[in-house]
């Protein structure tokens, strides 16, 4: 029972779960699109801002500013770089609103599909309960338990 538990909790840390839920979310477009503004801000902070001399501290800038660290090394000072910014910004809440949402919605389908395949599996047993030894009544009864509390 918990080796299965382990192998599911594993199989939802892997990254290829992660890009599957992107996926069957219908994420997909979004996440390209926060890519591409994420990457087209960077550019355009990198030629708008004279206090972000390189494309690389503009992505730190940027990732600064929609994670809202915010440790202040590199600020904006034009209109332009500061409406890039918030744009970006108020569409990463967005996005990670939205992919926080969808892959906690996987994790309970996850382990609201493993709960019904434990209590089918009980009914199961339980339906053959004259035909069960002692180890499967003992194993039963700690399943129940289980689900109980």
């Amino acid at each position: 029972m918990s080796s299965s538990r382990t192998s599911a909790s594993q199989k939802i840390i892997r990254p290829r779960v992660f890009l599957k839920i992107i996926r069957v979310s219908g994420l997909l477009p979004t996440t390209v699109v926060f890519v591409v503004l994420f990457l087209v801000s960077s550019f355009a902070i990198e030629a708008l801002e004279p206090g972000i001399p390189s494309f690389g501290d503009a992505v730190w800038f940027l990732f600064e500013a929609i994670t809202t660290i915010g440790f202040g090394d590199y600020t904006c000072t034009t209109f332009l770089g500061r409406a890039i910014t918030i744009t970006l910004s108020l569409y990463a809440i967005f996005f990670f609103a939205l992919s926080t949402g969808s892959v906690v919605s996987y994790c309970a389908e996850v382990m609201e599909r493993q709960r019904n395949e434990s209590v089918a599996s009980l009914v199961d047993k339980l339906e053959r309960l004259p035909e069960l030894s002692h180890d499967e009544l003992v194993d039963i009864s700690e399943r129940v338990k289980h689900i109980m509390y």
